[in-house]
């Protein structure tokens, strides 16, 4: 079988965006919640926008390891171990905005310039390909941030602020949380409760699968974390949105999935469910 190529595999990025959140703003150090279900949910306001950024600069993917050679008389490098793996990236700012001032230089207070310091944020990275992929990246822990450029004032130059981002590692080795483009055509089902209902539950299956009882004034939150809660479906790989009851809710699912159903003889009154 001759190999094949798949032009659309490669990456020729056409945008980039930066967005930042100070370490002292995500509570408990959980920064899911902020953490966008696919490509096309808004950022949560909590990220800051960093602004224009150096286009010819980048964002640049430093990876470091530190590998140990071990020799022995006659057997040179008869084994090698590598430790200490970490990725570093990085950003050259070009404005001087609200933002920046957090990092870039950062004195006592927004008017005044300090001398280099450790500063600590959440970065996520916003990557475009023009329409053949969105690429999200988010940093699972807070980044140290160093300012290791500042152009400085010159005539008639842009005046830019380099910085580093040394990322650090979760339990897992897992450096950042990524949300793409997905080659699956998204999936749409609309949940309608029949008319005069007053209360009780209803359940919705998805290929076999099938949430627990769901009340008829079930939220938004809580019938898209049921569908989450499947096996098939997963966290991150539904949105759901309306206002339920006879309202309706529209799930739009990010996963393969063949057959979804649902059952409202525990409602009352005993009704059908519309999925369409």
């Amino acid at each position: 079988m001759p190999n094949e190529i798949n032009p659309d595999a490669s990456r020729i990025w056409d945008g980039a965006e930066t967005y930042v959140i100070p370490r002292s703003a995500v509570v408990g150090g959980n920064i899911a919640p902020y953490i966008p279900a696919n490509v096309d949910e808004e950022l949560d306001p909590l990220w800051e926008f960093v602004g224009l950024l150096d286009a010819s600069a980048g964002i640049p993917v430093n990876p470091e390891i530190e590998i140990t050679h071990y020799d022995g008389f006659g057997h040179p490098r008869y084994r090698s171990k590598a430790r200490k793996g970490a990725i570093s990236t990085g950003f050259t700012a070009l404005e001087d905005n609200s933002v920046t001032r957090k990092f870039v230089l950062p004195g006592s207070s927004p008017n005044k310039i300090g001398a280099p310091k450790g500063v600590y944020f959440y970065v996520a990275y916003v990557l475009r390909d023009e329409d053949i992929v969105t690429d999200i990246r988010i940093t699972l822990r807070p980044a140290l941030f160093e300012l290791t450029g500042h152009s400085g004032a010159v005539e008639g130059e842009q005046e830019s602020y380099e910085i580093a981002c040394h990322h650090a590692n979760d339990a897992n080795g897992d450096v950042f949380q990524r949300v793409e483009t997905s080659s699956i055509e998204p999936i749409v089902k609309t949940f309608t409760l029949p008319a005069g209902t007053t209360g009780g539950t209803w359940t919705v299956t998805v290929d076999t699968k099938a949430t627990g009882p769901l009340a008829s004034s079930i939220t938004r939150a809580q019938f898209e974390s049921a569908l989450e809660a499947l096996s098939v479906v997963g966290e991150g790989n539904v949105t759901v949105t309306g206002t339920g009851g006879l309202s309706g809710y529209t799930a739009t699912f990010y996963v393969p999935v063949t057959t979804v159903t649902a059952s409202g003889t525990s409602l009352t009154p005993s009704g059908t469910v519309t999925v369409a």
